[in-house]
């Protein structure tokens, strides 16, 4: 009898891993979607570049400086991201995908991060904030060339919808972060979340139905959940004791990349995990290294290939908010 359920343990685990290979092969592998992060695997935080499945990862970014919070634009040949590089507060850069010709968009007192391009690749949304803290943070739309700045609201963390007509974004205080929508134009504020978990990083589905993000519960660990996009039949995806942040949806809506850490103070060893958006787990993409991994983004849309010409790796069976500034090295 013991041996019996071993045996359909085994069989059980063996479906699933091979549910998962299917799944990978035959929703992202035809779009060849990738993932950039930032990670802490080298002296200085750098942003890296890796295939859909954690495959191919390649290292885009070299100096000694701190790179971090990179996003893709629309049609997936620039990379926005923050930099001190320039030996100031973090401002805003963009490059080619491939990590060369960086140029500098912004400048100024205040402090950026938190990107995101809007749907037609004209504009680019980002926080901006005083001291280490995060004092006073704002939410600035500027044109993807770094002109025309316009302050949209007081908050932190957009997430520009796929119709480019409404940003969400999260504010709050004495850490009792919410979740709101605006128009892209700053009008019609509407809050879509109102019960006592913190809020952050919220992410719309590429179908604009959903907003995925995470909230601090009271056994103190962040946790993912998806909702309507109005804030209604809200579903808890992870039920883990660590934290789960930062989500990012994969082009199709069928796969959410997440950052998963034990802690997120002391030795986060904070790595990139796959699951089904409707919670299943499927793998962890980044590697084993000793530094941690942040801000993932799925590309917007996968690249002109065969299906055949991608396929995953071998290891299938293998805050943010106010807590960013906490995390090692930020700047």
């Amino acid at each position: 009898m013991q041996f019996g359920r071993k045996f359909a343990a085994f069989i059980g685990l063996t479906l699933l891993l091979s549910s998962a290979e299917f799944l990978l092969r035959n929703t992202l592998a035809a779009q060849n979607a990738q993932i950039v992060f930032s990670t802490t695997r080298h002296a200085y935080t750098e942003i890296y570049v890796m295939d859909f499945d954690g495959g191919n990862q390649e290292r885009l970014t070299r100096n000694t400086a701190y790179d971090n919070y990179p996003t893709w634009s629309p049609d997936q040949t620039k990379i926005a991201f923050v930099s001190n590089r320039d030996r100031e507060l973090l401002q805003i850069f963009v490059m080619d995908a491939d990590g060369t010709n960086p140029i500098r968009l912004t400048d100024g007192p205040r402090r950026k991060g938190d990107l995101d391009w809007s749907p037609d690749g004209k504009k680019i949304a980002f926080t901006s904030w005083n001291g280490q803290d995060r004092q006073n943070p704002r939410i600035t739309v500027i044109d993807a060339d770094g002109n025309n700045a316009f302050e949209l609201t007081d908050g932190q963390e957009p997430s520009w919808s796929p119709d480019g007509r409404r940003i969400a974004f999260v504010s709050g205080f004495d850490w009792e972060d919410q979740i709101f929508v605006i128009g892209a134009d700053g009008n019609a504020l509407e809050r879509v979340t109102d019960d006592i978990a913190i809020k952050a990083t919220p992410a719309w589905s590429p179908d604009g139905r959903q907003i995925a993000y995470m909230a601090l519960l009271q056994e103190e660990t962040f946790q993912l959940y998806v909702m309507d996009a109005d804030g209604g039949n809200r579903v808890r995806l992870t039920h883990k004791p660590e934290h789960h942040m930062d989500p990012t949806w994969s082009p199709d809506g069928q796969l959410i990349a997440y950052v998963w850490s034990p802690d997120i103070f002391v030795n986060p060893l904070a790595k990139i995990h796959l699951m089904t958006a409707d919670g299943k787990y499927l793998k962890q993409l980044s590697g084993d290294h000793n530094g941690n991994e942040y801000y993932p983004d799925f590309s917007p849309a996968g690249l002109a290939v065969p299906p055949t010409a991608v396929s995953p790796t071998s290891n299938v069976s293998t805050l943010w908010g106010r807590v960013k500034t906490r995390t090692p090295n930020l700047q």
